[in-house]
């Protein structure tokens, strides 16, 4: 595959998408917004950290591989994990002892917007989209403030009655609390030293640790639903923060009742206009059972497209009973990127999807069911649209307009990228998914699907990781459904 022609494939792709978003008339963005407080982590803070614990009492929480942070123990264990395995990794604290712990024993550098719809949101906002509304059901006058100061963001506020659209800063709940969550940045080669084991970190990525109080609901307010057509018209919509449900609540309610009252949501968007996509953006789900819960009976049959990165595909493959092939994504070597790719055909078909987004380090897989009513082509750019998208979003740390993603056409495409389409090519060609030069433009013609691979651009030391992955999906999806709407237009 050509570095060159990918380079100027997504310079044309930039450009396409570019005079397409104009044709959207809106985006709904949901659910979980917080404050991300953000700490980059030195050598001198993890010797401090680990200092005040004894090695054997570290060494012993980390075989226990903790599901949650309840203590500061179970904070550093997943810490070391995440960092000796270079994987990003979201874990749950359901009581405010960490936070303050952390605030006392480390501190922050900075904090900013966080949770995939509040970073979705800023970001479409930015691209120009003619409207983005966003809906938070925690919305506080301090979360609030996060948000983009941008006329085309809007929230849903209730007045006499009535539903408005106002932006969140004039839409927020008086005396709502608000959710902080904590992400700790770690960089490639950082040395780490605990209990006689020293290792180096194998790649730039970050663990979260995510709020989870006891007040938080992902629930629609019943006032919003209801009026939900008071929203104007939409083409698309971006749902996200179902990790956040528990199996079980103290007022004696379960995730059986937000699995449906998200449905009910799903439902109702849809019925507002028949065109309209839907887009779940997946991430680290610890509990098997709400895991399972959100795939079987909030995405399958209800949403159009899902968006995930390697370890999650690897997740869901698992609770839907293919531990095989999880584990062989999981592993990765030579083959990772054929069962990565067969996963992502699995969750296709058994999810009754349209479309599966996986964005992995160097490349992204889009699996397509047959008959969507755009050209591989159209998919490809995308992609690489989205490529571009998180480029910048790498290299600068934020995105303020359109324009600013020129930076992220500058950065090259992915070398490691390329070389593992250029093994994964053997094995479409081989089993006559494509020829050779339908391969070499990123299109593959499964017996049951379609799919588009492309090489991603990928900046070796990126400024953040945070929103990275969003940035993937949302522009990705977002520049999808603008290529729809102005090829209907041009019908």
């Amino acid at each position: 595959m050509d570095l060159a022609e990918w380079e100027q494939r997504h310079r044309d792709a930039f450009n396409s998408v570019k005079e397409a978003l104009p044709y959207l008339d809106g985006m709904f963005v949901a659910y979980n917004s917080n404050i991300d407080a953000i700490k980059h982590l030195t050598e001198e803070d993890l010797t401090r950290l680990f200092g005040l614990f004894e090695p054997a009492e570290i060494q012993e929480r980390i075989a226990s591989y903790p599901r949650e942070v309840g203590e500061p123990l179970d904070f550093i264990a997943r810490l070391i994990i995440s960092m000796r395995e270079g994987k990003a990794a979201e874990v749950p604290a359901y009581t405010g002892g960490p936070h303050e712990w952390l605030k006392e024993h480390l501190g922050f550098d900075y904090a900013r917007m966080g949770g995939q719809a509040g970073i979705i949101t800023n970001l479409l906002s930015r691209l120009g989209l003619e409207k983005v509304v966003a809906y938070v059901p925690w919305l506080s006058e301090e979360q609030a403030g996060y948000f983009a100061e941008s006329e085309n963001l809007l929230h849903p506020a209730l007045e006499g009655g009535k539903l408005l659209l106002k932006h969140p800063r004039e839409a927020f709940r008086p005396g709502i609390e608000s959710k902080v969550n904590w992400i700790l940045e770690y960089s490639k080669d950082l040395n780490v030293s605990c209990g006689g084991s020293t290792f180096k970190v194998p790649r730039d990525n970050r663990l979260i640790i995510s709020s989870r109080p006891k007040w938080l609901r992902l629930d629609m307010d019943r006032e919003v639903y209801s009026r939900l057509d008071s929203l104007g018209p939409l083409d698309g919509a971006i749902l996200s923060g179902y990790q956040m449900i528990k199996e079980e609540y103290e007022d004696g309610s379960t995730y059986k009742d937000y699995v449906e009252s998200s449905v009910r949501v799903i439902e109702k968007l849809k019925a507002l206009n028949p065109e309209l996509r839907i887009h779940v953006e997946l991430t680290s789900i610890q509990n098997r059972v709400i895991r399972k819960a959100i795939l079987e009976e909030i995405v399958a049959g209800h949403v159009h497209s899902l968006g995930l990165d390697t370890v999650e595909v690897a997740n869901a493959l698992n609770v839907l009973g293919y531990e095989e092939l999880s584990y062989a994504v999981i592993r990765k070597g030579e083959t990772g990127i054929m069962s990565l790719y067969e996963g992502a055909v699995r969750l296709l078909e058994d999810l009754d999807l349209e479309r599966v987004h996986v964005h992995c380090l160097g490349y992204f897989i889009c699996t397509l069911a047959k008959g969507h009513p755009l050209t591989l082509k159209d998919h490809r750019d995308s992609l690489l649209f989205s490529s571009a998208l998180a480029a910048t979003q790498a290299l600068t740390g934020r995105i303020e307009s359109l324009e600013d993603v020129e930076a992220g056409l500058k950065v090259p495409v992915s070398d490691r990228g390329l070389e593992d389409l250029a093994n994964f090519k053997l094995y479409c060609t081989g089993r006559k998914f494509c020829s050779p030069d339908e391969f070499s433009y990123g299109y593959i013609y499964g017996p049951d699907h379609d799919a588009v691979i492309i090489p991603s651009k990928v900046v070796e030391k990126p400024k953040a990781t945070v929103g990275i992955g969003d940035a993937i999906s949302a522009g990705a999806f977002v520049a999808m459904l603008a290529r729809m709407k102005q090829k209907r237009a041009g019908e």
